[in-house]
Order: C-alpha cells, then sequence, then structure tokens
C-alpha cells in the first residue's frame, strides 16, 4: 500500500502494553484517514455508552493522507474520542507540524486507552515506542513540559496538556508548537484523565507515493494556482484571521456582550479600531506557517503589556471575539495576555472567554457576589478578566467550576443562570453569528460536535455562492443569506466536503485561495494510486459524516432534540444593528439538513442510507 503506513499504534495504559494493528487498504479507501479512521475505529471499539473521562474512553491522534507529502496546507492533525463537554462524538483539529511527524515515525495513528496509575508520556521514535514517567513534568504547564519533551528529540513534536488538563477541566486543550490548539471538545480533559502529560514523535523516515513524479507535479501545479490567486491570501498573510477583527464586531458576526448586544450600540467602532488587524499586527516579529503551509496565516509576536511581557502566537479572531467583544474588552494588552495565557496552560481560548463572559452577565444579575470571587468583576473590567484567566487556568476558588464550561456551571449557579449560558449541548458557542449566516444554527446544533463553526456547512458562504474543496456539481451555487428553500441540500454538500477535507490533513483556509478547484483528484492518484472521482469523495464524506452520527445514536443524542439558547438565534431578536429583529428559522434548516443526510427522527441513521454506505451498525 502507498501513501500511509497502514498500521496505527494502539496503547493500553491500564497495563502500559503495546499492540501494533495493521489496516486493510479496503478501510482506507472507505474512509480515508484523520477522524474517518478515528471514526471507523471508534464506532467498532466503542459502545457509545462509555464515560468520557473512565478508562474505556478512547483517545486517538490521527494523521492525514496528504501529512508528509509536501501538499501545500495539507499538514493538519484530528485528535478524536467521545467528548466529556457534550457527551457527543468529539474531535479537534490541529496546526503545528505534529501531524506529518507522527505518520514518518512509523503510524497513521495512536489509540490510547484506559488510566496510567501514574504519569506519563508516550515516546515514538521510528516506530519504537515506551511510556515514561512524567512526574517530573506533571503540573508543570504546556511549554514547559514541550521544552522537557523537545529536550530528549530536539528535532521531534510533542502534544502536551496544561494543568488544566490534568484537573479535567471540560475546557482544556490539548497543545503543540507552543500555541497550536486542538482546543474544542474537552479532549484535554481527556488526556488528563488518563494521566498521559505528552506524547513525543520522531520520524526520519518518509512513507512511498505511488508516484513521485505525479506528486511533485501536482504539488508545484498547486504553488503555481497560489501565485496565481496571491491577492486571495495576502490578507490572511499580513494579519491572519484578525483580518476581519474590526468589521466583525461591527457587521453582526461577533457575538456582543454574551451574545445580548450588537456592535455599533454596545461596542462601537472607536473600540473595534483598537482591535484591528493592522493593531495586533504591530507586534509581530515573524511569520508562521504550520506544516506543509504556503499561506502562513499565523505570526510570532513579542509585545510588553501591562500585565508584562510576552512572546507567542498573534492573536486569532476567535480569541479578539471572545476576549474582546464578547466582553466588552477592547484593551490589546488584556487581549493578548489572556490568549497568551490559555497558549501556555492549554485553555480553550473560545471556551475561556465565554466562561468570563458568562461570570460578568452572572455577577450583573447578582447572582455572583463579589465575595464568591475576591474582586468585582464585570463587562469591560480588563483587569477583572486576566484575573479570571488565571483563576480558571490555576483551577483555584470560582475558576475550578468556569473551567468546566457554561453549561456545568450554570448547573452550579443555578438562580436562572441557564438563560445566559451560551452553550449547545455543552459546548462554549464560537465567535460566529447565525443571525448574520442563518446556516450556522444548522451546523451548530444538528452536526454531530454541536457547537462548533469549522464543523462543516454553508454559513459562511450565505450571501455569496458554495464553496467546496473540489469541483463538484452544485460549487459556485448562489445561496440567499435569509432564503430558506433547499438550503439542506447545500448544507449536506459542504458538510461532506468537510469531512474529505478532515480525514486527508487538509486546513480549511485552503478553500480561501483554491476555492471549488483544490486537486484532490491527482493528489489521491499521486500518493495512494486511487482512481477516483468527485462523486466517490462526496459519497465517503457522507459515509464519514453519517458514521459520526451513528456514535452519537449510540451514546444517546439525537440532533432533532437539541435546543439553542434564545439569544444565538433572535428570540427574542435584537432592537438594532445589522441583525435587528433577525428571527432564525433553524427548525426548518435543521430539518431539511437532517432529512437530507439521512438522520431519522429518533436520531439513527436510517437503514438503508446505512447498508448504501456500507456502514455496520
Amino acid at each position: 500500500m502507498f501513501g500511509v503506513n497502514g498500521r496505527v499504534l494502539w496503547v493500553n495504559l491500564d497495563d502500559l502494553s503495546f499492540d501494533e494493528e495493521q489496516i486493510p487498504e479496503n478501510i482506507y479507501r472507505k474512509y480515508l484517514s484523520g477522524y474517518g479512521l478515528g471514526v471507523y475505529i471508534l464506532n467498532r471499539e466503542m459502545s457509545g455508552k462509555e464515560d468520557p473521562l473512565g478508562p474505556k474512553n478512547i483517545l486517538g491522534i490521527m494523521s492525514g493522507i496528504f501529512n508528509s507529502h509536501g501538499v501545500p496546507l495539507g499538514g493538519r492533525l484530528e485528535i478524536v474520542a467521545k467528548s466529556p463537554a457534550t457527551g457527543t462524538w468529539g474531535d479537534a483539529n490541529c496546526g503545528g507540524k505534529f501531524g506529518p511527524e507522527l505518520k514518518n515515525s512509523g503510524f497513521d495513528a495512536i489509540f490510547l486507552r484506559g488510566i496510567a496509575k501514574e504519569p506519563v508520556y508516550l515516546k515514538i521514535v521510528d516506530g519504537k515506542y515506551s511510556i515514561e514517567s512524567a512526574s517530573e513534568i506533571w503540573g508543570k504547564d504546556a511549554y514547559q513540559a514541550e521544552d522537557y519533551l523537545r529536550n530528549i528529540e530536539p528535532k521531534g513534536q510533542a502534544l502536551v496538556i496544561g494543568v488544566p488538563g490534568e484537573n479535567k477541566q471540560l475546557i482544556s486543550s490539548i497543545m503543540n508548537d507552543y500555541g497550536r490548539a486542538a482546543g474544542r471538545s474537552g479532549l484535554g480533559a481527556v488526556m488528563g484523565s488518563k494521566r498521559v502529560k505528552g506524547i513525543l514523535v520522531r520520524g526520519t523516515g518518509r512513507v512511498e507515493p505511488f508516484s513521485r513524479e505525479l506528486l511533485s507535479q501536482t504539488n508545484k501545479e498547486i504553488q503555481i494556482q497560489f501565485n496565481k490567486n496571491i491577492e486571495l491570501a495576502r490578507p490572511w498573510q499580513l494579519f491572519g484571521t484578525t483580518s476581519i477583527t474590526e468589521s466583525a464586531h461591527l457587521n453582526g458576526d461577533t457575538p456582543i456582550r454574551n451574545w445580548g448586544g450588537y456592535g455599533l450600540r454596545d461596542f462601537g467602532e472607536d473600540n473595534a479600531r483598537k482591535i484591528r488587524g493592522e493593531e495586533i499586527a504591530k507586534d509581530k516579529l515573524r511569520s508562521y506557517g504550520c506544516a506543509q503551509c504556503t499561506l502562513a496565516c499565523g505570526g510570532h509576536v513579542r509585545r510588553n503589556t501591562k500585565y508584562g511581557p510576552l512572546e507567542g502566537h498573534r492573536l486569532e479572531y476567535e480569541g479578539t471575539g471572545s476576549f474582546g467583544g464578547l466582553n466588552l474588552n477592547s484593551d490589546l494588552d488584556a487581549m493578548a495576555m489572556a490568549f497568551e495565557i490559555c497558549n501556555r496552560e492549554g485553555l480553550d481560548i473560545i471556551s475561556t472567554g465565554a466562561v468570563i463572559a458568562f461570570a460578568n452577565e452572572c455577577f450583573e444579575k447578582g447572582i455572583l457576589k463579589e465575595e464568591d470571587i475576591g474582586f468585582k468583576i464585570g463587562f469591560g473590567d480588563p483587569d477583572a478578566m486576566i484575573k479570571m484567566v488565571k483563576l480558571i487556568a490555576s483551577g483555584e476558588g470560582i475558576g475550578a467550576v468556569l473551567g468546566m464550561g457554561t453549561e456545568l456551571a450554570s448547573e452550579k449557579f443555578g438562580n436562572f443562570s441557564a438563560n445566559f449560558a451560551m452553550h449547545i449541548h455543552g459546548q462554549d458557542l464560537p465567535m460566529h453569528d447565525p443571525k448574520l449566516m442563518p446556516s450556522l444554527a444548522t451546523t451548530y446544533l444538528a452536526d454531530p460536535t454541536p457547537g462548533r463553526h469549522t464543523a462543516g456547512g454553508i454559513g459562511f458562504d450565505e450571501g455569496g455562492t458554495l464553496t467546496l474543496p473540489f469541483e463538484y456539481e452544485g460549487s459556485g451555487t448562489k445561496i440567499g443569506r435569509y432564503d430558506y428553500d433547499n438550503k439542506g441540500k447545500l448544507q449536506s454538500l459542504s458538510s461532506y466536503g468537510m469531512q474529505v477535507m478532515n480525514a486527508t490533513g487538509m486546513c480549511q483556509f485552503s478553500t480561501v485561495v483554491w476555492p471549488n478547484s483544490y486537486p484532490y483528484l491527482q493528489l489521491f492518484k499521486a500518493i495512494m494510486g486511487w482512481d477516483v472521482t468527485a462523486e466517490e469523495l462526496m459519497s465517503i464524506g457522507r459515509r464519514i459524516q453519517v458514521s459520526r452520527y451513528l456514535f452519537n445514536y449510540r451514546a444517546g443524542v439525537n440532533p432533532w432534540n437539541v435546543i439553542p439558547p434564545g439569544r444565538v438565534v433572535g428570540n427574542p431578536p435584537l432592537e438594532g444593528g445589522p441583525t435587528g429583529g433577525v428571527r432564525v428559522d433553524y427548525q426548518r434548516l435543521v430539518k431539511d439538513y437532517l432529512e437530507e443526510v439521512g438522520i431519522g427522527k429518533d436520531g439513527r441513521p436510517i437503514e438503508n442510507v446505512l447498508k448504501d454506505l456500507g456502514i455496520e451498525a
């Protein structure tokens, strides 16, 4: 078999034993790699009823087919498990450089089960593996843990958790490359529950493609197309995702004041200008790109803040939203430091900002008192925000409660605080508002990973045209923002395309420069030796998506029954601003989509869909 190793490593932490499993080519052909292979394995091995923080949950670290083959923007990593935050299928997509290094080490994936008796780390070097004591780094932050592991193998890559992961806080992340985060689904807590501090990999081998000549030619063609479309890439290179920060805070995209306000009134143009990409870019030392990246939308920065100096990764849009408009903060010192603390400690930046906004509203409504926290908090208070981030990171005082996310925190606080806990099925919501892009409601509510803006769908295409990773029937279809007709079909196509991207290791930003045009078919021929069609790829995408729904059905989760917070869908509608008066007909959107995919009213994929896709149920 070409293109992949064809084997995965099983680690049983209960008795510190290993097993290698050979994966046949027909499984790669059906599920590709990444979380496609992940959902195949977890459905095979798990009933769905497992305690997410118990020994029977499986944590999978998945490389992609395009990893290690020099495919531009093809270096992403996927981590999978049952989510302790939502009780659903959980996955987290991550940049950095770990994915190709794992693949070059001799394995396409690692699966961890059981719980170690003492803190450990896993070491893999060119196909040889061992479990080592992590007693020296247990209790250390993510940067310190990565330093320790990379001193052992200076040319290796390391996945690590910080203290929030050790404490099994549900908003903890798994980190690599000093700030690249697998942030969502609470998978840092899963790794911490297994007492695994880190995973160190080093690989000097290369996986042989089917045709090096065709691969080299295809990669060159991709680069030529990138150069032709360089103006599309330029804002991302200069400012990263913060290129949209100013406009998003004013046009209705960024949720304001814990989803209760709107930017033009509650945040204001002056504050939006203070946190625009051009201001953030002033701290940049150099550009940063993940493995195999030509876009380089990241940046390394240095800033002397009033809270102390920092040097790390540049702010990203989700951080500017969660620490900005959501909390009515326009202080770049506070925003940059909050982002840096999250990266250093291993916290999801979206959830951290979300729980602080929730706490601010609880304080405003009198549900939380100063004596509950130790100091006064409130919207627009940057100093209090930094104190809160530190409490969450350490797990001290109220930080231990907020570190579990808004859903569990609202259960703890009571007193109607659930009315302003902005989560969907336990996942704190990202910084994009369905009142501006209604089909985001479909993705937030009905995807197997709820509350995720990166899970696939047409929300970001509304007001424009359908954008897929490769050319397919329907590409370029105009999508009216508030036109609710025929969106189920388009939403399904977009979600299937996303599954293919995540199952190959492709970055979602590839569609910015190569909309509907990335040469997946040529790459599969060059790397795997497969002759595939766009129709076959869409079928694979559907198989992966339906398999994720099957996992959730076994876990007792029915997407038909997931209800959003009223504020998120305009119930009641905002009084003004770009989305003033908008109510999202989310029930119609979800219905049309789930029927199109083939999900029965009980949440189980319907029988003929399972049969047609060859999914064993």
